[in-house]
């Protein structure tokens, strides 16, 4: 290892310096998880994971945490026996489709002998909320000859001497659209803003103490399922038609946002006034979208500013909104859709596109042709393509005096800094003074022509 030295004053003699030794980590400049990050982007050949497990304390959970992700890419090393990382780049997020929520979890609950496996397996089981003895109580026990190590449970609605009981972990999501069409156990899934992978253990622990057949992949995607052997022996964590299940319980910021979109949610189908379609079956449906959310709101509050009408009896519409409660009501929409929790923490998110579309790819990319003449033939007879059109249509030439609007360019004159005249022997001439009429209408912006400028 190498060793750092740095000269500290005395704390007896301020005056005098001392020299102090201090371990040097190979990356002195990894302080923290941001600085990991902007690390490993650096090195484009890839850096070890065991140069950068020195850095600072934490740092190995940084490194799983960052992995997990797929914030860096991760290969295993088989002759050293160690991982190497790779900057990611440019990453691909997919929404899922379904509305993700939190199971409801009771404050108090009876007492249950299983309640407390079953909360940590993400299921709504009770809470054991257990008494603790005074020590009259104590002191009665031994005085009965009790031995029994055994503590009282009471009800939790007889005694305010209960201690609240710690809210139970929450491993589990629900949705109401079944995600394993599109993703596997194993691969990496956002919830709430935050990344886990879909659990695949087959025993209570963190995910290192897995069997190999049970651990997650390094990467974040997998294109096949994880062993059969592991369904045989069993998850401890479902994952159904309406449950997700995470690796590690969800913290309090997940939980959170979750709990703001439902409520954005509700704001917004209350204003809505229960129309559906448009805009409000993509802000609130259960499929996923890549739609602008902006664009979405600002259609949704131009419908939700239309009024309502019933017909009278003469077969004319007659309104049922007045000027000021329409624009109240389209202000309280596009507010209400324009909610950052609503478009970012409804759905789940994922790395690169969805299972389903993955094994439909590889199941015909076979059938796509190598060559562009059976290519131009299939795609004549799916007609898609036309028998005497180009497969390859000619490339637009950009006109360089159009903008991208196809607008044309304003010439634009700037002045440079410190310009001034240099042909100081012209001044009060009448050469000089057109070069001083030149200059002003340069100044405004307007074309002088070449004339020597």
């Amino acid at each position: 290892p190498k060793i750092r030295v740095e000269n500290v004053p005395d704390p007896e003699n301020p005056s005098l310096m001392i020299a102090t030794y201090a371990y040097q980590a190979k990356y002195n400049n990894v302080r923290d998880r941001k600085t990991l990050l902007a690390q490993i982007n650096r090195c484009k050949n890839g850096v070890p994971m065991k140069d950068l497990s020195d850095a600072y304390d934490g740092v190995m959970e940084d490194l799983d945490a960052l992995v997990t992700a797929g914030d860096v890419i991760a290969l295993s090393n088989t002759e050293d026996k160690d991982k190497i990382l790779f900057p990611r780049g440019e990453p691909f997020f997919v929404e899922l489709d379904g509305i993700i929520t939190i199971p409801e979890i009771p404050k108090a609950v009876k007492d249950d002998p299983d309640s407390t496996k079953t909360a940590m397996n993400g299921e709504n089981g009770d809470t054991e909320v257990k008494e603790e003895k005074t020590s009259d109580d104590k002191a009665e026990d031994k005085a009965n000859g009790d031995s029994s190590s055994e503590e009282k449970k009471i009800d939790t609605t007889s005694s305010s001497e209960i201690k609240a009981a710690p809210p139970a972990p929450i491993f589990c999501v629900e949705v109401d659209s079944d995600p394993r069409s599109q993703i596997r156990r194993g691969e990496a899934i956002q919830i709430g803003g935050t990344w886990f992978r879909v659990s695949s253990a087959v025993k209570e622990g963190p995910l290192k103490e897995q069997p190999a057949r049970a651990q997650a992949p390094l990467s974040v995607v997998s294109l096949q399922d994880l062993s059969k052997r592991n369904e045989i022996d069993g998850y401890i964590r479902p994952f159904n038609e309406k449950k997700i299940p995470a690796d590690t319980a969800l913290p309090p910021s997940a939980i959170q946002n979750l709990q703001k979109a439902k409520e954005a949610r509700e704001r917004l189908l209350k204003a809505a006034h229960g129309r559906v379609g448009g805009a409000t079956s993509q802000l609130l449906g259960s499929n996923a979208h890549s739609s602008n959310p902006v664009t979405l709101a600002a259609s949704f509050g131009t419908n939700s500013a239309a009024s309502r009408r019933r017909p009278n009896k003469g077969g004319a519409s007659v309104n049922v909104h007045r000027g000021g409660g329409q624009h109240h009501d389209s202000s309280q929409a596009k507010e209400a859709a324009l909610d950052p929790y609503l478009s970012l923490y409804s759905h789940a998110r994922r790395h690169g596109c969805t299972k389903d579309v993955r094994e439909m790819y590889l199941a015909t990319r076979n059938k796509v042709p190598n060559n562009d003449a059976e290519l131009k033939a299939m795609l004549v007879e799916n007609k898609l393509l036309e028998p005497g059109e180009e497969m390859r249509r000619a490339r637009l030439q950009k006109r360089s005096n159009v903008d991208n609007d196809g607008k044309p360019k304003k010439r634009r004159y700037y002045e440079r800094k410190n310009q001034r005249m240099t042909n100081t022997h012209l001044e009060g001439t009448e050469i000089g003074a057109v070069l001083r009429r030149a200059a002003d209408k340069q100044k405004q912006g307007e074309s002088v022509g070449d004339g020597g400028m």
